[in-house]
């Protein structure tokens, strides 16, 4: 595997180009695939960017926006990072037939592979048209539901809506996504993309400069290692265990019961999810406020507060992140019927030491790799100008050496080989998702 990591920092898109073309004259090389991050502080200036890039890469790409990323020159914000590979490859990518079956077929295909990262947008914003119809159906199903008194009708209803989301892929969620695709029996890392800052038909996921709208990539490698961390206390031994050490660690706002199904959550202590975050957490958004944000970039995904729940599996958990939508029902890009009925109302709190996210102990040793890091996103808006001491600590024990930091929403990850610690992010056998304070790394060796 042969490498070339070339980055500018930037908020004029004419000095990045100039940039990168003066860094390309030093490659050495003939490259057969090209990962592109741009920051989405860029999006507006994308054509631009993306003209450029057809030019540069004439080989396999895989472009898609990112919260920042970091090199061994610093941590920024504006920007965009290229790294050139040549490497043992392979690139599947799902089309529109049912997405399990299409998965299944990727996962026959990539067993050979040592690794894979499936990049997709686990929660898609569409434009102004299917916004509309997902109110409607949201309506429809909501009609229904408030007219039911027993709880398994209510669960049906949820049933059907959650079918409804995933079928049109509005939201995939990402244990299922990692459960299929881990029956290749390699380790998946999951890049699943959730915009912090909205703009209509995004996330922006491009192959080969086509964009791939609500599918998932699959990148499969050979010659590759993939880690996976969280940064909390490992969990307990029992649901009750897990829920004393989740109110110990995080700021405890309320305990609640829920009722959920597949990938949709109805009420909050017997509430609509939206009167609940209205009237617990003082959010609020209407329809047509929302819509206007979203086709204006102005919408923002991010919030303080969570809903942990508990595996009944693995006693690990999850955070399902709350903030304000126009809906009555509450879909997430998670499946929630492993998880029991009551849960924990969370206000964010991460380690003293940003530089945890990074810290993979003797993953960290070998100097015959070139490592790419996949950090939660939300540890930008955590730590603000503290995060530059993730920098610090990767120049200390990277001696220099080329990597690249991308920060993205909640990495997630199915291992093969169990980690030693009992990550309370293991929400299935193998299975790792949390909602915020996670970590991937992927070593790529050099030869």
């Amino acid at each position: 595997m042969k490498y070339s990591v070339l980055s500018s920092s930037s908020k004029d898109v004419k000095s990045i180009i100039a940039d990168i073309e003066h860094k390309l004259k030093r490659l050495d090389f003939s490259p057969n695939l090209g990962v592109v991050i741009i920051t989405q502080s860029l999006f507006e200036n994308r054509s631009e960017l993306i003209d450029f890039l057809k030019k540069l890469l004439v080989f396999n790409s895989i472009i898609f926006f990112v919260d920042g990323f970091g090199t061994n020159e610093g941590i920024f914000m504006h920007g965009i990072a290229i790294v050139l590979l040549e490497i043992d490859h392979e690139i599947h990518v799902t089309g529109r037939g049912n997405l399990e079956k299409e998965l299944e077929k990727i996962a026959g295909k990539i067993k050979s592979h040592d690794v894979a990262l499936a990049i997709y947008p686990a929660l898609y914003f569409p434009g102004k048209m299917t916004l509309f119809k997902g109110f409607l159906r949201d309506r429809l199903y909501w009609f229904r539901y408030r007219r039911c008194k027993n709880e398994d009708r209510k669960r049906r209803i949820l049933r059907d809506y959650s079918k409804w989301v995933q079928k049109e892929r509005l939201f995939i969620p990402v244990n299922k996504v990692l459960r299929i695709l881990g029956t290749s029996g390699i380790p998946v890392g999951s890049i699943n993309l959730v915009p912090l800052e909205v703009h209509e038909e995004t996330p922006l996921i491009l192959y080969n400069f086509r964009p791939i709208g609500q599918n998932v990539l699959v990148l499969a490698i050979r010659d590759a290692e993939l880690h996976f961390k969280d940064i909390f206390p490992e969990r307990g031994n029992s649901v009750e265990e897990t829920k004393k050490i989740l109110s110990s660690f995080f700021a405890l706002k309320d305990e609640v019961r829920v009722i959920k199904e597949g990938n949709v959550i109805g009420e909050i202590n017997g509430m609509p999810v939206k009167d609940y975050i209205r009237e617990k957490l003082g959010l609020e958004i209407e329809k047509d406020e929302f819509i206007e944000k979203v086709e204006t970039g102005d919408f923002s995904g991010i919030s303080p507060f969570g809903l942990a729940l508990i595996s009944e599996k693995t006693f690990g958990a999850s955070v399902v992140g709350l903030t304000a939508f126009p809906l009555n029902f509450y879909p997430y890009h998670l499946e929630l019927g492993d998880f029991v009925k009551d849960g924990l109302m969370l206000g964010e709190i991460f380690s003293e030491k940003p530089y945890e996210f990074v810290d993979f102990g003797g993953a960290l040793v070998s100097p015959d790799s070139f490592r790419l890091f996949f950090v939660d996103s939300t540890s930008l808006l955590a730590y603000y100008g503290e995060a530059y001491r993730i920098f610090d600590f990767l120049s200390e024990k990277l001696n220099g050496n080329d990597y690249l930091l991308i920060f993205t929403p909640s990495p997630s990850s199915r291992l093969v080989k169990l980690p030693e610690k009992k990550l309370v992010s293991e929400i299935e056998n193998g299975v790792f998702f949390f909602g915020s304070g996670t970590s991937i790394l992927l070593s790529l060796r050099i030869g």
